[in-house]
């Protein structure tokens, strides 16, 4: 008989309306509106575990003829890894700044 290990399934952050909340912005690389994507940034996923919707950026999908930010981050492979890290955490930034400026989050008191 052999031994397994059972680890607790991780729990992840999920929520649509941020999700679409975010996907309503301009792309944050590239400015183009109405073709963004809720792009979640690389850390914390792999083996089963999906990435955290609280860490999201808005970036732009493919298109006829264009190829958008978001498959340029996920499968570019124009960026180094720890390049493609910063890049994701400033988009993330970027997008959580003009989610509160637009009133799409707001803080409960």
């Amino acid at each position: 008989m052999t031994a397994r290990l059972i680890f607790p399934k991780t729990l992840t952050f999920r929520c649509e309306d941020l999700r679409r909340a975010v996907a309503q912005l301009p792309c944050m690389c590239c400015g183009i509106s109405g073709h963004t994507q809720a792009a979640h940034m690389n850390l914390g996923k792999g083996a089963g575990i999906k990435a955290s919707d609280a860490a999201l950026a808005a970036l732009c999908a493919d298109r006829p003829g264009v190829r958008g930010c978001h498959s340029m981050l996920d499968q570019g492979g124009v960026m180094e890894k720890h390049e493609r890290r910063v890049f994701e955490a400033e988009m993330v930034c970027k997008t959580y700044i003009a989610l509160v400026e637009r009133g799409h989050l707001v803080v409960a008191e």
